[in-house]
């Protein structure tokens, strides 16, 4: 009896991580930080856990849209799924050939560590650190605004 339950139990952890983890290929990039993956002929929006990057319109939003874009476009990626947002996407970590792309597109100063969301993601916070004192990516621009003050400077002139 011990061994069936610790079976059962070993199929539900098994089971569990395979549930929070999604695989389908890149057919859209949306911005630095959202993308469009493919998985059984569904389409699937993604939302990158943890990091904001600039919008398209904002001083460097299309490089880091060009960033994620030649890092996974066209690839199989993993999602590891975090949660939903508000706008009924897949909040996600990617990962491509176990490269962390939400890690990696702070690390090289393309996306901000969204701190409001992820505030216990102590790695996302060195990486911007030291994207920021080695000014490489957004942070070697002269004049950037966070993408949630552009976001809000927006809202306010409507």
């Amino acid at each position: 009896m011990r061994k069936i339950v610790m079976l059962l139990m070993s199929l539900l952890i098994i089971t569990f991580s395979f549930a929070n983890t999604i695989k389908g290929k890149v057919i859209k990039i949306s911005d630095g930080d959202t993308i469009t993956i493919l998985k059984n002929n569904e389409k699937m929006k993604i939302r990158l856990y943890g990091i904001d990057a600039p919008e398209k319109a904002q001083s460097y939003g299309i490089k880091s849209l060009d960033v994620l874009n030649k890092m996974i476009f066209n690839k199989i990626v993993e999602v590891e799924v975090k949660n939903k947002d508000r706008y009924g996407r897949i909040v996600g970590v990617i990962y491509f050939n176990n490269t962390n792309i939400n890690l990696y597109m702070i690390k090289t100063g393309n996306a901000w560590w969204y701190k409001q969301y992820a505030k216990n993601e102590i790695e996302y916070k060195k990486a911007e650190e030291s994207a920021k004192e080695r000014k490489i990516g957004l942070w070697n621009e002269s004049n950037f605004l966070s993408p949630w003050e552009y976001r809000k400077n927006k809202r306010v002139k409507k």
